[in-house]
């Protein structure tokens, strides 16, 4: 009998270590430093995302998480990169939603599947803006023009089949005019551009044209948000004006697929908190930054969806392979 209680006490012993070893694995991780892995150059917008989420994310995990930076191929360069590391949680990799046109064009052998988005941290609109002495004073008389002088208006952005085009393709979708797109390597330079007259108006991410907005150099004729925007309440949205273009550039982090799930909610659980410091609401609120409300389950949805859409666009102005 008292043989029988000790095996039935060590097979107890023995469950429990069972039950608890997943939540010892989850406690343990990190055990080692975090790379950060961003697919731009220094300076950028996800750049400076990444390094401000990393020095906090040092803070909170106790350990270091340095930031490398590979570019090249609209995030194909880093993307290639991270798949040849371990899936274990210690290689992050920024994203944004410019991966969904990379993945679209069918240049890159990754899909939706082959990552896991953990969070979308930042998210902020496109707008259409002018310069301040320009006779446009909103988005019926921008559409207005271009109906009655087809291709009337020069009109550019950052990149040529990415976001911004993308935004402008729906909106001559929705108000049928005609206009051509004159890409550029960078928000900044659009703006540049516009302000120097070498464009007539710019569809770009309102942060991109921060000083000019500030002085007054810029009028912004509509911004592709849901409703009025925090940082723009006097700008009416491109819905409000009779366009349903709703969409915003996202911002966050990845992992490669088959990541375990402890890594995955220990860094999520991080960034929530990280979230929820003065610091990085300053951050935000620095960079005119609105956070996209997303759990990992609904990312990897909006993430499938836009790859969707963006083949459609890319596909039908022959971007696509």
């Amino acid at each position: 009998m008292q043989a029988m209680k000790t095996l039935i006490a060590a097979a107890s012993l023995s469950i429990m270590a069972l039950v608890q070893a997943p939540v010892a694995q989850a406690q343990a991780y990190p055990e080692n430093d975090i790379r950060f892995v961003v697919w731009s150059s220094a300076g950028s917008p996800l750049d400076t995302m990444m390094r401000q989420l990393g020095r906090q994310l040092s803070e909170e995990l106790g350990v270091e998480v340095p930031v490398e930076n590979r570019k090249g191929g609209s995030g194909a360069v880093a993307m290639s990169y991270v798949m040849t590391q371990p899936a274990d949680g210690y290689t992050v990799l920024s994203t944004t939603a410019s991966m969904t046109f990379t993945m679209a064009k069918g240049k890159i052998p990754f899909t939706p599947d082959n990552f896991t988005v953990l969070r979308a941290l930042q998210a902020e609109p496109s707008a259409v803006a002018v310069r301040a002495d320009s006779d446009l004073r909103d988005m019926k008389d921008f559409v207005k023009y271009l109906q009655e002088n087809p291709n009337g208006l020069r009109i550019g952005g950052y990149a040529s089949a990415g976001f911004h085009q993308f935004v402008f393709y729906r909106l001559q979708q929705e108000a049928d005019f005609e206009a051509a797109w004159v890409p550029f390597d960078g928000g900044n330079e659009a703006a540049i551009a516009l302000l120097g007259g070498h464009i007539d108006a710019a569809v770009l991410t309102p942060s991109s044209a921060k000083a000019q907005l500030a002085n007054g150099d810029f009028r912004l004729l509509g911004i592709s948000t849901e409703s009025s925007d925090r940082y723009f309440p006097d700008t009416p949205t491109f819905k409000e004006q009779g366009y349903d273009v709703v969409e915003s550039i996202w911002r966050g982090v990845m992992v490669r697929e088959g990541t375990p799930q402890e890594a995955i909610d220990r860094l999520i659980a991080a960034i929530a908190a990280v979230e929820e410091t003065t610091a990085w609401q300053e951050f935000m609120e620095k960079n005119m930054q609105s956070s996209l409300e997303l759990d990992q389950e609904e990312m990897q949805i909006q993430v499938r969806k836009e790859v969707e859409s963006r083949r459609a666009f890319l596909e039908e102005n022959g971007f696509a392979n």
